[in-house]
C-alpha cells in the first residue's frame, strides 16, 4: 500500500462523523464500524466484531505463527464532537490539506494513528515480509468511556494474548522530539445536579425560594480551595508517590513554559509553578476539573428567571493507586457531610490509572528497540513519560492481560486534539508508517 492510497483511506474515514456522544445507533457510528471491518477483511485479516453495551468493538488478527512474537495495537474509531463549529477554518468532516497539514476531526485522535498502523502492516503483508503476529483491538466508544470494552476483553481474553501493546496516542513535542508514554492517568467523569421549584419562576421570587444554581455553586466550591487542594476526605490517601527513577525521568521532559503561556493566553500557571515542580504536578498529581455548567436562560439578551435546576459536568484525573469507585463513595460522603445531600450524582463513568514498569528488563529491551527505530525515522530518541496526563482504558491491558503498553503516535504539540482545527503534519503521518514497519 502506497502512502497516497493510505492517505485516501484516511480521508474517507475522516469524512464519517463518528461522534460516539451522539449515541451508538447514529448512522456514522455504524458506517465507521463497517468501514473498519471491511478495511481489515479486504487486507486478509481475520475479523471479529461484537456489540456490548452499545459499543461495537472490532478485533482483527493476521494469521498467527505460534512461535513468533505478537504485537497488539489498541485504537478507536469514534471521535469527539466538533463544537464549536464556527471556530473551524474548514468543515470538521471535510478533510483538507493546507501548509503540509491534514485538517479534520479525528485525524490525530485517533483515525490517523489507526490507518497509519494498518498501512504499515499492509505494506509488509504485500511484500510478504510480515514476520510477527499482528492483532488490532479497535474500540467504538473510547471518547465516552469505552462501555463494554472490559466485557469484550473478558469474553475474548484467549484471543488477546500479546508480547507488547502499542497504545492509541502520542505526539512530537515543540522541539520535534517524539514522546512515548508508559502509562495513563485514570479518570472519573461525573454529572452533578440540583433541583429547585417545579418550574422556572420570576427572579423576584429568588428572595424566598431556593435557587438550585447557588446550591450547585456552593457544593462545587466545597470540593476544592483556592490553593488547588481537593477537600474530599481521604482523596489523597491512595496516591502512589513517584519513585526516584520516575522523578529522574522528569528531568529531560521538555515543557516549554513560555510557549505554553503564549499559546493558551495565560500569564502564569496554577500556583505560579514552574520547572520541575510544574512537571511533577502535571504528570504525577491528581486533578479535579469543571467541564461545564448549565442553569437557567442561556440565550441572547436578558430573561430574569429563577431556574428550576442546575447541573455541572466534572472530571477527576487519578494517579496510581486511586480507584474511581472509591472516589465516588468519598465524594458522596463529602457532599452529605457538607449539607449537600440534595446534590445528585446523575451519571458517572471512568477507569483507574495504568502503568508499565520502567524497571522491567523486558520493557528496557523494548525501549531500546523503539529508540533505535526512532533515531532512524525521526533522527531523535523518544522522550519517555512514565505516566501520561491523559486517560484511557489501558488498565485492561496492563493489569488484566499483563501486557506492557507503550503509547506513541502521529500528533504534534499543535494538533488541537479535542479542539477546533484538529490536524496532523503529513510528514509525521508518513514517518509513523515507517516507524511501525521498523518496529515490526
Amino acid at each position: 500500500m502506497r502512502y497516497k492510497n493510505s492517505l485516501s483511506i484516511l480521508k474517507d474515514f475522516v469524512r464519517l462523523p463518528s461522534v460516539s456522544a451522539q449515541g451508538p445507533k447514529a448512522k456514522p457510528i455504524i458506517q465507521s464500524a463497517n468501514f473498519v471491518k471491511h478495511l481489515f477483511k479486504n487486507a486478509g485479516f481475520n475479523v471479529l466484531s461484537d456489540t456490548i453495551k452499545d459499543n461495537s468493538i472490532i478485533y482483527a488478527e493476521y494469521p498467527v505463527y505460534p512461535t513468533k512474537p505478537t504485537l497488539l495495537f489498541y485504537n478507536h474509531y469514534d471521535v469527539q464532537p466538533p463544537d464549536p463549529l464556527d471556530e473551524w477554518m474548514t468543515a470538521p468532516f471535510s478533510p483538507t490539506i493546507r501548509q503540509g497539514k491534514l485538517f479534520g476531526r479525528g485525524v490525530a485522535d485517533n483515525k490517523g494513528d489507526l490507518i497509519a498502523r494498518f498501512s504499515a502492516v499492509k505494506s509488509l503483508i504485500d511484500k510478504h515480509n510480515l514476520s510477527v503476529n499482528i492483532k488490532f483491538l479497535i474500540d467504538g466508544a473510547e471518547e465516552i468511556g469505552s462501555p463494554g470494552l472490559s466485557d469484550f476483553i473478558h469474553k475474548y481474553r484467549s484471543k488477546l494474548s500479546a508480547d507488547l501493546c502499542i497504545w492509541e496516542f502520542g505526539r512530537r513535542n515543540k522541539e520535534g522530539c517524539p514522546e512515548l508514554s508508559l502509562g495513563v492517568k485514570g479518570i472519573l467523569y461525573l454529572e452533578l445536579a440540583t433541583c429547585g421549584a417545579n418550574q422556572d419562576l420570576h427572579s423576584s421570587r429568588g428572595i424566598i425560594i431556593p435557587n438550585p444554581a447557588w446550591r450547585l455553586i456552593w457544593a462545587l466550591s466545597s470540593l476544592k480551595n483556592e490553593h488547588e487542594q481537593i477537600l474530599i476526605k481521604g482523596f489523597y490517601a491512595n496516591c502512589l508517590k513517584p519513585t526516584r527513577t520516575e522523578m529522574d525521568i522528569l528531568r529531560p521532559i521538555l515543557l516549554d513554559e513560555k510557549a505554553t503561556k503564549q499559546e493558551t493566553g495565560i500569564k502564569k500557571f496554577l500556583l505560579d509553578l514552574s520547572g520541575r515542580a510544574l512537571r511533577k504536578r502535571y504528570f504525577y498529581e491528581p486533578a479535579l476539573n469543571i467541564n461545564g455548567l448549565t442553569s437557567g436562560y442561556q440565550g441572547k439578551g436578558h430573561k430574569t428567571i429563577l431556574p428550576k435546576q442546575a447541573s455541572a459536568k466534572i472530571d477527576f484525573r487519578l494517579v496510581p493507586d486511586q480507584k474511581p469507585d472509591d472516589i465516588i463513595k468519598k465524594l458522596r460522603r463529602h457532599l452529605d457531610k457538607q449539607g449537600f445531600s440534595d446534590v445528585k450524582i446523575m451519571s458517572s463513568h471512568g477507569y483507574p490509572p495504568a502503568k508499565t514498569s520502567i524497571k522491567s528488563a523486558v520493557v528496557k529491551k523494548y525501549l531500546a528497540l523503539f529508540n533505535n527505530a526512532s533515531r532512524k525515522v525521526f533522527g531523535k530518541e523518544f522522550i519517555t513519560e512514565p505516566l501520561s496526563p491523559a486517560s484511557g482504558p489501558m488498565y485492561l491491558f496492563t493489569d488484566w492481560l499483563k501486557i506492557p503498553c507503550f503509547s506513541l503516535g502521529i500528533a504534534h504539540h499543535g494538533s488541537n486534539i479535542h479542539a477546533p482545527n484538529e490536524n496532523i503534519f503529513l510528514s509525521d503521518y508518513h514517518k509513523c508508517i515507517r516507524f511501525i514497519k521498523h518496529i515490526i
